[in-house]
C-alpha cells in the first residue's frame, strides 16, 4: 500500500524532482562553509567523480539515477565552494593605523556628503604590491578621480574586525570573497599620480551616471531627488541616513536596492511598449513576431539599466532570471517558472558559491520561489474571479492580487531578514501596496522617459513628475517610521532554526500535491527552535572591552575606554532589543550571583563559578576565567550558566581554521 502510495506520488509530482537540485547544491556549499577546518581540493574532485560514475552505471534505474544526480549536484556543490576559496588571494595582514597608501582607482561610490573609493593593486608603506583591495572613505569636499588613476594618499587603515559574538557576523568572510585587505579613511586628499587611461566605456558610463546625478538633482530637493538618483543609476549611498532609516523600518528598504524589483519593471516597461508599437502597423502584426521581438527588447533594456545602476551581484542575478524568462518566450515555453528559477539558482551558485550566504541570495530566491508558487496556487481560484469581475471587482482584485504579493514576498523573505538582521519590519504589506505600484506606474516610467530626453535637456520635464510619486512614498514612510513596533528586533536565530525554515520554505514551493504541507510543519519546528533558543548569559569582546551580564531582567554592561562602537551595535539584539543598562560597581570586584566581574587582579573570586575582567588574571582554582589573555586567543566569548555548569563558546570554536579566518595564536 505505502509502495502503490509513493509511485502514485512520483507520478503526479513527475517534472518536479529537479528542483531538487539547486537544493542539493546548495546544501553542500552550507556544509563546506559549515566545517572548522578547509577540507583538500582532491576530496570535491573526488566526489565529483564518484558520484559521475554511479550516475552512469545507474542510469537506466529511474530511482538509482535520481539519487545519483542529486549527490552529483551536492559534490558539484562543494568541489565548486572549495576551488572558488583557493582561488581567492590569501589574506593580508593589515595594522590598524595610520599608513601611506597608494593604488590604482577601481570604483567610485558616493556617498551622503562625499564619496569612497576602492584601491586595485595597493601598496601599503611603500611596501609591496597587494593583490587585495584597500576601500578608503574620502574627505568630505574631496573630488574622488575617475576609475584608473593611480593615486596616493595617507589613511588610517582597519583590518576587518573578528565577529562580536561567537556565531555573529563574519566581516573577515564577507571581506576575503570580496577581495578587500582593509578599509579605512583617507587623511589627506588624493594625490593623483598618473592620470586615468582612456576607457570609452567605463568614462561613457561614469560620465552618464553624474549627468543623470546632476540633472536630477537640480530638478528635485535631496529628499525625493536621492532616491531618483538611487533608482535611475544604482548609487544608494547618496541617500541621507535618516530618510533611509525611515525606509527601513516601514520594510521598504527593497525600494532603495537596485535589483529584480527594478529590472522586472523596467524589461515590463520595455515590453509592453514595444509590443504596443508593433501592434501600431497591421503589417507587421501579421509578418513580425511581436511576442518574441519584445521579449528580446526588454532584455536588452534590462540589461543597460544593469550597466548603468553598476551591474552588481543582486542586478546580474535579475538579469539572468531574465534571460531565462525570455528564453521561455523565445521557445514558447513558460517565461517564469520554478525550473526557470532553479537553474538561475544553480548558475549563481556555481560562479559565487559564498552568495548563498548572503541576504540578497537569500530573500530574493525565498521571495521568488514564494510568489511563483503561491500564485499557481490560487491559479483556478483566481481565474474565476477574474472571468466574473466587473469594474469595481476588477480594482478589488487589483488590489487583493498586490496584498497577495506583498504578502507572499515579504512573508517568505522575512525569516531571512530576521536571521541576517535580527529585525522584522511588521508594516511592510501596507507599505508595499503603495509603494510597489506607484513605483512599477508612475516612478519608473518617469524616469525612463527622463533618461531618453537627457540629449535634448527636457529631462527636468519628466523628473518633476518622478520626484511628486517619490515624495508620497517618503512622506509614508516617515509616518509608518513612527508607528508602534514599526521595527521589531529580535535576537540571532540559531543556525538549525534558518535551515529548517528554508527547508520547509522550499518543501512548500516545489511540489503540487498535498505532500507540500509538511513543508509547513518544518517550518513551525523551525520557528519553534527559534523561540525556543535561549540567549547567553553573558559575552565579553574580542578585546575584553566590553562585558554584558545577564543579571535577572537587566542586561548590565561595563564598558572600558576605547571600546568598539561596532561590537557594541552588534551587540544590540543578542538579547532581542532589550536595553543594556551601565553596570554600577562600588568596588574592584563585585559578584553577580555565580558570575565575579573584577576590574583589578584578584586572587578570591568568592565562590564564583566564573570571572570576568578587561584586566589579565592570575587566576583562582576551578574558576573558569574570560580576560584578555583568553579573549586574544580565542576571540569573543559568550558564556551560559548551567546547573551542570558553565558552557563557554567562543569565536575560535565558531569560525574554525579557514582561509579567511585571521590565525589566533596557538593555545
Amino acid at each position: 500500500m505505502l509502495a502503490g502510495w509513493f509511485a502514485r506520488w512520483v507520478e503526479a509530482e513527475q517534472g518536479r524532482f529537479f528542483l531538487l537540485s539547486p537544493v542539493a547544491m546548495a546544501a553542500a556549499i552550507l556544509a563546506y562553509f559549515a566545517l572548522p577546518v578547509e577540507p583538500p581540493l582532491w576530496l570535491g574532485v573526488l566526489a565529483l567523480a564518484a558520484s559521475g560514475a554511479v550516475l552512469a552505471a545507474g542510469w537506466r534505474h529511474p530511482y538509482w539515477r535520481f539519487a545519483a544526480f542529486m549527490v552529483l549536484a551536492a559534490s558539484l556543490g562543494f568541489a565548486r565552494a572549495e576551488w572558488r576559496t583557493a582561488a581567492m588571494p590569501p589574506l593580508v595582514n593589515v595594522p590598524d593605523g595610520v599608513a601611506s597608501l597608494s593604488g590604482f582607482v577601481a570604483r567610485v561610490e558616493p556617498l551622503p556628503g562625499g564619496a569612497r573609493v576602492l584601491l586595485r593593486a595597493p601598496r601599503i608603506d611603500y611596501g609591496p604590491t597587494l593583490r587585495r583591495t584597500v576601500r578608503i572613505k574620502l574627505k568630505p569636499g574631496d573630488i574622488p578621480p575617475r576609475p584608473g588613476a593611480l593615486v596616493k594618499c595617507y589613511a588610517l587603515l582597519f583590518a576587518p574586525d573578528r565577529p562580536a559574538y561567537p556565531g555573529g557576523w563574519d566581516q573577515g568572510r564577507d571581506y576575503y570573497f570580496a577581495n578587500i585587505a582593509a578599509v579605512g579613511a583617507a587623511l589627506t586628499p588624493l594625490k593623483i599620480i598618473r592620470p586615468a587611461p582612456a576607457n570609452r566605456l567605463a568614462d561613457s558610463l561614469q560620465a552618464l551616471r553624474a549627468g543623470i546625478s546632476a540633472t536630477i538633482l537640480h530638478a528635485l530637493p535631496i529628499s525625493t531627488g536621492s532616491i531618483a538618483v538611487t533608482l535611475l543609476t544604482g548609487d544608494e549611498q547618496i541617500i541621507p541616513p535618516d530618510e533611509r532609516k525611515a525606509f527601513v523600518l516601514s520594510g521598504l528598504a527593497h525600494i532603495l536596492a537596485v535589483a529584480g524589483l527594478h529590472v522586472g519593471i523596467v524589461m515590463g516597461l520595455v515590453f509592453f511598449a514595444a509590443r504596443w508599437a508593433l501592434s501600431r502597423s497591421i503589417w507587421m502584426a501579421l509578418h513580425l513576431p511581436g511576442k518574441p521581438i519584445a521579449a528580446v527588447l526588454a532584455l536588452a533594456g534590462g540589461g543597460g539599466y544593469a550597466l548603468l545602476t553598476g551591474a552588481h551581484l543582486p542586478i546580474l542575478r535579475s538579469l539572468a532570471m531574465a534571460s531565462l524568462a525570455t528564453l521561455g518566450v523565445l521557445i514558447g515555453r513558460k517565461a517564469v517558472s520554478m525550473r526557470g528559477l532553479a537553474i538561475a539558482a544553480m548558475v549563481l551558485l556555481l560562479a559565487m558559491p559564498e552568495a548563498i550566504l548572503s541576504a540578497s541570495f537569500q530573500m530574493s530566491f525565498s521571495a521568488v520561489a514564494a510568489l511563483i508558487a503561491g500564485y499557481a496556487a490560487v491559479h483556478p481560484v483566481w481565474s474565476r474571479f477574474h472571468a466574473s469581475r466587473g469594474t469595481g471587482g476588477a480594482l478589488l482584485m487589483h488590489v487583493a492580487e498586490l496584498a497577495f504579493t506583498s504578502l507572499l514576498a515579504g512573508g517568505a523573505s522575512m525569516p531571512f531578514s530576521a536571521y541576517q538582521f535580527q529585525q522584522i519590519e511588521p508594516y511592510w504589506i501596507p507599505a508595499n501596496l503603495v509603494a510597489v505600484p506607484l513605483t512599477a506606474f508612475w516612478i519608473m516610467p518617469w524616469g525612463l522617459l527622463g533618461l531618453t530626453l537627457l540629449k535634448l535637456h527636457l529631462a527636468w520635464l519628466a523628473f518633476r513628475p518622478m520626484g511628486w510619486g517619490i515624495a508620497v512614498i517618503v512622506w509614508m514612510t516617515q509616518h509608518i517610521a513612527t508607528w508602534p513596533k514599526a521595527l521589531m528586533p529580535v535576537a540571532p536565530m540559531p543556525n538549525a532554526a534558518i535551515l529548517l525554515i528554508a527547508a520547509g520554505l522550499a518543501w512548500l514551493c516545489i511540489w503540487r500535491s498535498r505532500v507540500r504541507l509538511g513543508g509547513v510543519a518544518l517550518m513551525a519546528m523551525g520557528l519553534a527552535v527559534a523561540l525556543l533558543a535561549r540567549p547567553p548569559d553573558l559575552l565579553i569582546s574580542p578585546d575584553a572591552r566590553l562585558i554584558a551580564i545577564r543579571s535577572g531582567t537587566q542586561i548590565l554592561l561595563a564598558e572600558e575606554p576605547k571600546a568598539g562602537k561596532f561590537t557594541l551595535e552588534q551587540w544590540q539584539s543578542v538579547w532581542g532589543g532589550r536595553p543594556l543598562i551601565p553596570a554600577q560597581c562600588s568596588s574592584a570586584a563585585c559578584l553577580l550571583g555565580r558570575v565575579l566581574y573584577a576590574t583589578t587582579p584578584v586572587s578570591n573570586c568568592l565562590g564564583a563559578a566564573l570571572l570576568l575582567s578587561p584586566v589579565p588574571q592570575m587566576g583562582c582554582p576551578g574558576v573558569i576565567i574570560l580576560d584578555p589573555a583568553f579573549t586574544q586567543r580565542a576571540g569573543a566569548a559568550a558564556a551560559w550558566l548551567k546547573t551542570s555548569g558553565v558552557l563557554v563558546r567562543t569565536d575560535r570554536m565558531a569560525q574554525g581554521n579557514r582561509p579567511w579566518v585571521v590565525p589566533y595564536p596557538q593555545l
